[in-house]
């Protein structure tokens, strides 16, 4: 079995960081949604005709599925980095553990609630923080096993970051099951309907 890779987009991830320096609200979410949908459109050409793409069939293939852009789904959290990370094996569609590093949590407030997430890497060098979760959505508008968003760390130690669930996608074994993906930690269930990001195929 392939395993996938679960950094996507991390050059557009960075990008769309940045897109918030304007002080201009009303200028900075017309930019916000115009690149949220160049980033989906460049995903779709992907999906389509990569080399690596994970979709089998890819003449039926009309693109994916999601939720209109909403900057309400983008938040700042606390990240609170653990002194010493440990390792965390993570259950995956294959029956299989993966090894992640658990780097610690991020805190914030979405939907009137507060929320805490285990955040993980790969490696140690990552600057890149992986979340796998799943909230009140999952298995009836988005997937099943839920979703992976992530997170830029763009100094490398910041003790705040932005969550963009607008870019919640899911994970390559959605459309094709040779991918072996990990599992959200039972944890990283959230308790409100995030409806951002990725749909799944059916909707």
């Amino acid at each position: 079995m392939r395993k996938i890779y679960w950094i996507v987009g991390v050059v557009v991830v960075i990008s769309l960081v940045y897109s918030f320096s304007s002080t201009d609200k009303k200028k900075v979410s017309k930019d916000y949604v115009t690149r949220i949908m160049e980033a989906r459109q460049a995903k779709d050409e992907y999906f389509e005709s990569g080399k690596d793409s994970p979709i089998k069939d890819k003449k039926a293939f009309h693109g994916l599925h999601y939720y209109i852009p909403d900057v309400g789904y983008r938040v700042r959290a606390t990240l609170e980095a653990s002194p010493k990370p440990e390792m965390l094996e993570m259950p995956t569609s294959s029956g299989k553990n993966e090894s992640y590093i658990k780097y610690g949590y991020v805190a914030f407030n979405l939907l009137g609630k507060k929320h805490r997430l285990l955040v993980l890497k790969k490696e140690p060098k990552d600057k890149i923080l992986f979340i796998a979760f799943t909230d009140q959505t999952t298995g009836e508008e988005t997937y099943g096993a839920g979703r992976y968003l992530d997170v830029p760390l763009v100094n490398g130690n910041e003790a705040n970051v932005i969550l963009d669930f607008n870019q919640a996608y899911n994970p390559y074994c959605a459309y094709n099951e040779s991918y072996v993906c990990p599992m959200p930690p039972q944890e990283n269930h959230m308790e409100v309907a995030v409806r951002a990001g990725e749909k799944a195929e059916k909707h």
